[in-house]
């Protein structure tokens, strides 16, 4: 009597599109199965998908950047040197920046987070290298797509006289200090504590658990570091804006 064949199949590899979704309920599965694969593809998505909303959204969030441009051009007008000429030419990088800025600085920003998660890493023993690293950041950046959504929406519903600052649309305890008042230095710090960049952050500390082969420890602690090597740079740039006040 013959038995018959048994037919073993395989489920379907993830697709692509899965990744964006499984990287908001389950990124350990994300960074374990792309571990190998391409960072660009993800980076690009990101990019494209970040300057689309940022354009999208340009006139709702026109208060914004008006408020962070005067903020500016009173810090230039405190320099006798500086004349309104001069600041009138950095209003217009100033709008060359707001338009094609996303499309810019996004890839650069995920690139250099990616060599940061790296090196960090190092520091809790971990085995993870460059290209892992490189695909970490780069499904770690997709809340700040998610962002980019939940400013413009901020923006429809809020008035304009309420939103004078980018920090009016973080959520963290720097969004109910006055910009105009309070110290730089500690909107900055504050603003560390906002929402998506901890959730990136977070990101950044399981793809290392996971693709650095660490303990969960050495996960918390790597996070810990990321998040104070994250604020060095905004940090530094409040100090100066200090001093030359």
């Amino acid at each position: 009597m013959s038995t018959p064949d048994v037919v073993t199949t395989s489920a379907p590899a993830p697709s692509l599109w899965e990744d964006f979704i499984d990287i908001i309920v389950s990124p350990a599965s994300v960074f374990r199965r792309r571990e190998r694969g391409s960072w660009i593809v993800p980076l690009l998505i990101v990019t494209i998908a970040v300057g689309i909303i940022a354009f999208a959204s340009r006139g709702v969030l026109q208060s914004v950047m008006d408020g962070e441009f005067e903020r500016a051009a009173d810090q230039m007008r405190k320099n006798p040197q500086v004349t309104e000429d001069m600041i009138e030419k950095t209003r217009g990088f100033f709008e060359f920046s707001r338009t094609w800025g996303p499309i810019i600085f996004t890839p650069i920003v995920i690139v250099i987070v990616g060599f940061m998660t790296w090196l960090v890493a190092k520091l809790v023993d971990s085995k993870q290298d460059l290209h892992a690293a490189l695909v970490v950041a780069s499904y770690a950046y997709v809340p700040r797509v998610l962002q980019g959504v939940f400013n413009a929406i901020q923006g429809l519903v809020m008035k304009p006289d309420q939103l004078n600052s980018l920090l009016k649309l973080s959520l963290s305890p720097a969004r109910f200090l006055d910009p105009d008042t309070a110290s730089p230095v500690l909107l900055q710090i504050l603003n560390r504590f906002d929402l998506f960049t901890i959730w990136v952050t977070v990101l950044l500390a399981i793809g290392v658990y996971v693709t650095g082969r660490v303990t969960r420890r050495q996960a918390v602690i790597a996070g810990v570091l990321f998040w104070i090597v994250g604020a060095i740079p905004a940090v530094l740039g409040a100090l100066r804006q200090s001093a030359a006040s």
